[in-house]
């Protein structure tokens, strides 16, 4: 963990494991946490060493999130998450986002969009639950201001422009992968993605709490709400 922390102060990508808790049994399953835009992988590390508590091996992913648009943000998660599954063959996949990491994650996983998933690493019966907190799944009004009223910022932050509500933004364009099961927790405060641009087609559950965007991570009622839908499959 030190060493990983060394490389994210040095700018460099700090993916990080959190092994399950001393004298905890272990679940078998993986969490793998993906942070949002302008955030870094120590966002997740309360939530990681909560989940570790209860048995669950953490994967915490870590990207550089303004210096490349979300195609290709999505296609290096998908690597990462087929080294992942490569390495724990026998562990279910459980994936928790925020914000923009829901994008990445419809992007990783928008082959499953289609019924068939043969010749993928990445099959349906990898995955066991998701939970996505505030995900822009149909844009922000905020990106949208951003790229009409301060155009540079879309030079500054690649993924800006894609993220926005406007009808011709990418975030429209992108696959909804089918058949897994997705929680979404949205912010009741939040000012960046509107209660409805947050839902999932074919999402299991939505809740709302009383939370803004973008330290929803670290509220109580929403890693409360995070662990009871990764062990129930329900808010």
């Amino acid at each position: 963990m030190l060493q990983a922390i060394s490389e994210y102060f040095k700018g460099r990508l700090c993916h990080y494991y959190i092994s399950p808790g001393a004298g905890v049994e272990s679940k078998n399953e993986i969490v793998v946490l993906v942070h949002g835009l302008l955030r870094r992988s120590l966002a997740f590390y309360s939530l990681g060493k909560r989940l570790s508590k209860l048995g669950y091996t953490v994967c915490v992913y870590d990207y550089q999130t303004t210096i490349k648009k979300m195609p290709e943000h999505g296609a290096d998660f998908k690597r990462y998450l087929e080294r992942i599954a490569e390495q724990h063959p026998d562990m279910k996949i459980n994936l928790v986002t925020h914000s923009m990491g829901g994008i990445l994650t419809r992007l990783a996983l928008g082959h499953l969009a289609d019924e068939d998933d043969s010749g993928e690493v990445l099959t349906r019966d990898r995955f066991k639950r998701i939970v996505m907190l505030a995900p822009p799944h149909h844009g922000s009004d905020v990106a949208k201001r951003f790229v009409k009223y301060l155009p540079v910022t879309a030079k500054w932050i690649k993924p800006l422009a894609g993220l926005s509500s406007a009808p011709d933004a990418d975030v429209h364009t992108f696959p909804f992968p089918v058949g897994l099961e997705v929680g979404v927790i949205a912010g009741r405060f939040d000012s960046e993605v509107a209660l409805e641009y947050t839902h999932f087609p074919g999402e299991r559950a939505h809740t709302i709490i009383n939370s803004e965007h973008s330290f929803m991570m670290y509220m109580p009622s929403a890693i409360k709400t995070t662990i009871k839908f990764l062990e129930t499959g329900h808010f």
